[in-house]
């Protein structure tokens, strides 16, 4: 069993978000609203991403909402990624005035070859076909009540 001490842990939590950090500094952001349909058509196939349409398919049907009617935002990149077409993770997708799904997906560039990469992993954007296509991993969500 190996514990952190204080200096190890503040190095282990700052290292990942000082790499996240300059890979998202160039960019600005703005929020962009989406069909819940276009989130879900872009969502890989994994058991969490199925767990989480039984539940989605559950809400709908006990509310009536068909799935168009439900609007989702997610932060789309501009700058020098505003080739890509979509938005990033996370994802609020409101179902009703009261009910709000909370999304935390991991993000993929979709390359020209097919193949799949994280966001974070994608170098010269500029070279690729435009616009870039988006996929998700769905990593965890979370229904919340909105008083």
């Amino acid at each position: 069993m190996y514990i952190f001490t204080s200096g190890r842990l503040a190095v282990a939590i700052a290292m990942p978000l000082t790499i996240v950090g300059w890979f998202f500094s160039a960019l600005t952001l703005a929020d962009t609203n989406f069909s819940l349909n276009q989130l879900l058509t872009s969502t890989q196939t994994s058991p969490e991403s199925e767990k989480l349409i039984n539940q989605i398919s559950s809400n709908l049907r006990n509310s009536k909402i068909k799935p168009e009617q439900v609007q989702c935002t997610g932060t789309k990149l501009t700058g020098r990624h505003s080739l890509l077409s979509g938005a990033v993770a996370p994802f609020d997708c409101r179902f009703s005035k009261k009910v709000v799904l909370k999304i935390n997906a991991q993000n993929f560039v979709i390359l020209p070859s097919g193949r799949v990469t994280p966001l974070e992993n994608a170098k010269n954007l500029d070279l690729m076909p435009k616009p870039i296509a988006l996929s998700y991993k769905i990593t965890s969500w979370n229904w919340d009540q909105v008083p």
